[in-house]
């Protein structure tokens, strides 16, 4: 239920936040925005609320988002622009770690420790 409940608020936050980027490049003072990030917010978000409709996708989505945005954080460290592909600054990379922490441990640490998980998998 806790994967199930992570998914849906973050999929609202960053369906919210995809949207508001689009008006404003500085999202409460702190955060840089630009198209790149607002289009992936958006999808993040999109799949948020499709992976909320069902526990193993919630897990999954737990998963792979913990993945990509540690990824996006350590990267974040060392190359200002990701590639080209987007800018990314100290606030950024702090809010990824955070997020992809929590959802690695939602993922991996709480799916482990679900009945559910653990009957699919026998």
């Amino acid at each position: 239920m806790a994967a199930r409940r992570f998914a849906a608020l973050v999929g609202i936050v960053f369906l919210l936040i995809g949207v508001l980027g689009f008006f404003y490049n500085h999202l409460f003072g702190i955060f840089h925005v630009d198209t790149t990030h607002n289009i992936i917010h958006l999808v993040v978000g999109v799949l948020g609320i499709f992976a909320a409709s069902h526990e193993g996708y919630a897990y999954r989505f737990a998963q792979a988002l913990g993945i990509v945005f540690m990824a996006m954080a350590v990267l974040g460290f060392f190359i200002k622009d990701l590639f080209g592909l987007m800018h990314v600054a100290l606030a950024e990379n702090i809010l990824h770690f955070v997020v992809g922490a929590i959802a690695l441990y939602l993922g991996y640490v709480v799916a482990e420790a679900s009945p559910q998980t653990r009957s699919s998998r026998m």
